[in-house]
């Protein structure tokens, strides 16, 4: 990941301001974003409006639901392999393949997965930035 990240002295409203800016980037954002638990299941916590118009599924369906909901039959379970791997490493993973629609139809899936880490330097989620052609 870039080194560009960043960097503020934050103190009371000033957290409160970051935070809210960062809601405003992820909700406002063109590509999908889903945020999973880092823990076994990668149960989905967010996904913002852009998922929803990407796959068809509210919020209301998904979180607390495991990512794979999104593949298929013709998804590369070899890929698949290759993004669990990356992600018990930490690292960032880049792939494609083709994932479904809530109604069923393919698409074909771009996407970055991110590590979250938490000031111990533990991984506690998981970034996921998606675009569908």
């Amino acid at each position: 990941m870039s080194n560009n990240r960043l960097r503020m002295e934050l103190t009371g409203n000033d957290q409160i301001t970051v935070e809210n800016m960062l809601n405003v980037a992820m909700d406002s954002n063109f590509s999908s974003i889903m945020l999973t638990s880092a823990s076994e299941g990668y149960q989905i916590k967010y996904v913002n409006p852009a998922f929803t118009e990407l796959t068809g599924y509210t919020p209301e369906e998904v979180i607390g639901k495991d990512p794979s909901l999104l593949h298929g039959p013709k998804t590369d379970r070899s890929l698949l392999t290759q993004l669990r791997e990356k992600l018990n490493s930490g690292d960032i993973f880049h792939g494609k393949t083709i994932n479904y629609r809530k109604d069923g139809s393919e698409f074909m899936m771009e996407w970055k997965i991110y590590p979250i880490k938490n000031a111990d330097q533990q991984t506690t989620f998981f970034m996921a930035v998606q675009r569908g052609g």
